[in-house]
């Protein structure tokens, strides 16, 4: 994950999302996902969970 920027690093590690990887990329959002299923949207300016209730 070192491709995203520092702060991005430590919210996925504070999250404690599993062996994260990119599992997704459009024009300017990148959908990253975990081992659990636990999926994540960056936008460059923000970070958040899109996890579906389902598979939470």
């Amino acid at each position: 994950m070192s491709e995203f920027p520092q702060w991005v690093q430590r919210g996925l590690a504070h999250a404690g999302m599993i062996d994260p990887r990119i599992s997704r990329q459009a024009p300017g959002e990148v959908t990253i996902e975990d081992a659990t299923g636990r999926i994540v949207l960056f936008t460059g300016t923000s970070l958040r969970e899109v996890t579906p209730m389902a598979a939470a």
